[in-house]
């Protein structure tokens, strides 16, 4: 048996990760996840929800694992209660999924001594890139780069018209949408018929919809979206300057759809965007840098057209989710 445990409350990537595993573990699989509304596709896994502010949430994770007694647990992010949990349980093979480890932490003393506890447990760390590895560099270490539907994001239909600069993130801090959209006007002066698109939700959308209301219909908001293939078949580039990330599956997509890149060269975005061949990379932060290479995109559309065949060919070869569960289910046979 294996058993997943995953932590967060919320659904994202790390959580289609997680249930990308447990599908394809399939009756060998128990998924032990935060009981919260917005998980709810985990029950229809079968998954168990646990209370995730239950006092002595170690011990009761760790008398659930005793009594499931499986043979590996795979912690779907860092969750260090978990991975002490596993080994108070007397779990031999413990694995963690580092998505991210550029994250900033601010953890108070509790947090910090909880990481550190997690870590002494000394589990298999899989990092999604090279880069995260040689950032983070634990021991234990495996790369194991995430998957995606290829044949879903290489379908697309187009769904808007015109000139169309494109983003697909959650409206948080950590995407910088703040920054398209002060170089937004650069970009609208050079080319007038352009305009500006941003799908997916988030905590800032009210404050970012307030920052772009001078660029009126130039600058739009879709919300949350089911129809991303398509949209990304839309766009003429895709904009993308976040701050940190782990591997960026958003960034993938777009160059499974064909579309030319522009993103910082954050996590493992810099092994997927190689400057001046598969997409254009500008410092994190700078504004004018954004501007200028969203605008030398659109100003030479033949050379852009080359960069994003190039990053298709490089997707279609390397991210299949097939090749993900694959090295995934063959590293639980690690002794």
């Amino acid at each position: 048996m294996i058993v997943y445990v995953h932590g967060l409350r919320n659904w994202g990537a790390v959580e289609e990760y997680a249930a990308t595993l447990v599908r394809a573990a399939g009756d060998e699989a128990v998924l032990l996840y935060p009981d919260d509304p917005v998980l709810a596709p985990f029950a229809q896994l079968g998954g168990r929800p646990f209370d995730l502010d239950a006092p002595r949430l170690t011990l009761r994770l760790a008398r659930t694992l005793r009594a499931l007694r499986p043979e590996i647990v795979h912690v779907t992010d860092v969750f260090p209660q978990a991975l002490v949990a596993a080994r108070l349980a007397g779990v031999k093979r413990v694995v963690v999924t580092h998505h991210t480890p550029e994250l900033p932490r601010r953890d108070n003393v509790a947090g910090r001594i909880w990481n550190r506890l997690g870590w002494a447990t000394r589990p298999h760390v899989i990092y999604t890139s090279e880069a995260d590895r040689r950032r983070d560099g634990r021991p234990r270490a495996h790369v194991i780069e995430l998957g995606i539907d290829l044949d879903r994001f290489t379908r697309g239909r187009p769904a808007l018209d015109g000139l169309v600069v494109g983003n697909v993130a959650r409206l948080a801090e950590q995407k910088g949408q703040r920054d398209l959209i002060a170089a937004a006007p650069a970009v609208l002066e050079r080319h007038p018929n352009a305009r500006f698109v941003v799908a997916g939700g988030g905590e800032l959308r009210a404050e970012l919809e307030a920052l772009a209301r001078p660029l009126g219909e130039r600058f739009t908001f879709l919300g949350e979206r089911d129809d991303v293939p398509d949209l990304l078949a839309s766009f003429d580039v895709f904009a993308y300057p976040s701050r940190f990330e782990g591997l960026c599956l958003a960034v993938i997509e777009a160059q499974a759809a064909g579309v030319p890149v522009v993103a910082t060269p954050v996590g493992g975005i810099k092994e997927t965007v190689v400057d001046g061949e598969t997409g254009r990379l500008v410092p994190v932060g700078d504004v004018e840098a954004l501007a200028m290479a969203i605008i030398a995109v659109l100003d030479d559309p033949d050379s852009a057209r080359r960069m994003a065949e190039t990053a298709r060919a490089r997707v279609l070869e390397r991210f299949a989710v097939e090749r993900m569960v694959a090295e995934t289910l063959a590293l639980y046979g690690i002794s």
